[in-house]
C-alpha cells in the first residue's frame, strides 16, 4: 500500500484515471496481462451498497471511539479507545486506498469523495498518494530508482549515508521502527505538503488536498482542546489520547504492513527494468501474508496482496477469493507465509542491505543473509 513519489530529477508522471482496468504506467508485458485478465471477474463485481455501509460504519465506529475519551476519564478505558482509533484509522485508509485505485464501488466520482474522506483521519492528502502509489509504486513495484517504500541501501550506498542517517536507518530496519519510518520517511517527506526536494511537480490538487488533511488535522485538535477547556479535563491528557498515540500507532501499523509485504529473505529488488520485467516483478516482489480469521477481516484483507498488484480494481471484499486464484496459477513464484513472530523476526534479522548485482540480503557488515533471490 505504500507511497513513494519521485524525486526532484525524475520526470513527473500524469495522475492515473481512477480506474480498475488502467495500465497504471506499468510495462505492459504479456504475462502481466494474462493474470490480469485471469482476476479481472473478481474486479467486475464491484457493489455499492455494501462499500458504503462499510464506510459508514467505521466512521461511526472511530467517532465512537474518540468521543469515549471525552467523557470517561478512566486511563484504562482511555487506552483501550485509543488503540480501537488507530485501528478504524487503519480500516478506514484501506478503503480509501481502494476507492483511490478506483475499485471500491463502480462509481469513479463516489470512489473519489469516499477516497478523500477516508483519508482524512490519517491526514493523508488523496492526489499525492494517487500519484505516488498508483504509479510509482504499482507501476514498478521493488524497482530501484522508481519504487521508493522500503528500497535497501547496498553495503557502499549504507556506508556514504552520515552516522545520524545510518542510525535511523538501523532504527526503521530494527523491527519496532516502521511507525518511525513511516511518518519520516513517507508522511512527512512525502505526503504532507511535501517540498520540491521530494516531489518534482507542483499541481493545485496537491496543495488543496494537502490543506484539506492539514485543516481536518487542526479542527481535531482544536476540538479536543476546547472539549478539554469547557468540561475541565487535562488538555494534554486528551491530545495524547485523543489524538498522539491513535495518529502514531496508526503510522505504526501502516509502517509495519507495508514492510512486510514486500520484505523478505526470498524478495527481490532489481537495478535494471529488464530484469525486473522478466522476473515477473509485478507479483513476485510481493509476500502473501496469512492471517487467522477473523484478523483478515479486521484489517480489509488488506494483507492478501499478490492478487492486489497483480489487478488493482479488485475490491477488498473480493481480495481473499483472488489471492486464491492467483496462488493456484502462480504459486511456485509467489511468496507466502502464515504469520507468526518467529518469522517476522527472522526476516528483520536478516533483512538490512541488498546487493544487487548477486540478489542476495545482506547484513551491515555487509555478510550475506540469504540464498541468491533471482536464479542468474
Amino acid at each position: 500500500m505504500q507511497s513513494p513519489l519521485p524525486p526532484s530529477g525524475s520526470p513527473s508522471p500524469e495522475p492515473p484515471v481512477a480506474s480498475p482496468a488502467a495500465e497504471d504506467a506499468a510495462p505492459k508485458e504479456g504475462s502481466r496481462r494474462r493474470f490480469r485478465t485471469l482476476l479481472q471477474p473478481f474486479a467486475a463485481s464491484r457493489r455499492i451498497a455494501t462499500p458504503i455501509i462499510w464506510f459508514f460504519l467505521d466512521w461511526f465506529v472511530l467517532i465512537a471511539a474518540i468521543a469515549t475519551m471525552l467523557v470517561v476519564d478512566s486511563i484504562w478505558v482511555r487506552i483501550f479507545a485509543s488503540l480501537v482509533a488507530a485501528l478504524w484509522i487503519a480500516r478506514l485508509f484501506v478503503i480509501g486506498h481502494d476507492a483511490c485505485h478506483g475499485s471500491y464501488t463502480p462509481r469513479k466520482r463516489l470512489n473519489a469523495w469516499i477516497g478523500r474522506i477516508a483519508f482524512l483521519p490519517s491526514l493523508t492528502p488523496y492526489s499525492l498518494w494517487e500519484v505516488g502509489h498508483n504509479l510509482a509504486h504499482h507501476g514498478f513495484t521493488n524497482l530501484k530508482g522508481r519504487d521508493y517504500v522500503w528500497t535497501p541501501f547496498t553495503r557502499e550506498e549504507f556506508l556514504r549515508l552520515s552516522w545520524l542517517r545510518r542510525q535511523m536507518e538501523k532504527l526503521y530496519r530494527s523491527g519496532v521502527g516502521q511507525g518511525v519510518y513511516y511518518m519520516i520517511e513517507l508522511w512527512w517527506k512525502k505526503l504532507f505538503f511535501p517540498t520540491p526536494e521530494h516531489i518534482s511537480a507542483r499541481r493545485k490538487s496537491f496543495t488543496w488536498d494537502s490543506l484539506l488533511v492539514a485543516t481536518f488535522g487542526a479542527l481535531w485538535i482544536g476540538g479536543l482542546v476546547a472539549w478539554a477547556l469547557i468540561s475541565h479535563r487535562s488538555v494534554v491528557s486528551l491530545l495524547i489520547f485523543g489524538f498522539a498515540i491513535p495518529f502514531f500507532v496508526w503510522n505504526c501499523l501502516m509502517g509495519f504492513v507495508i514492510y512486510v509485504q514486500h520484505t523478505h529473505p526470498r524478495v527481490a529488488w532489481y537495478e535494471r527494468k529488464e530484469e525486473w520485467t522478466s522476473n515477473a516483478g509485478y507479483a513476485t516482489t510481493t509476500v502473501h501474508v496469512k492471517l487467522m480469521r477473523p484478523l483478515d477481516g479486521l484489517i480489509h484483507y488488506i494483507l492478501e496482496h499478490g492478487a492486489h498488484h497483480v489487478n488493482m480494481g479488485i475490491p477488498l471484499y473480493r481480495l481473499k477469493e483472488a489471492q486464491a486464484r492467483l496462488s493456484a496459477t502462480l504459486d511456485e513464484r509467489l511468496n507466502s507465509e502464515v504469520f507468526t513472530w518467529r518469522y517476522y523476526w527472522n526476516t528483520v534479522r536478516r533483512c538490512k542491505l541488498y546487493d544487487y548485482a548477486r540478489h542476495v540480503w545482506t547484513d551491515y557488515e555487509g555478510r550475506v543473509t540469504s540464498e541468491p533471490v533471482v536464479s542468474r
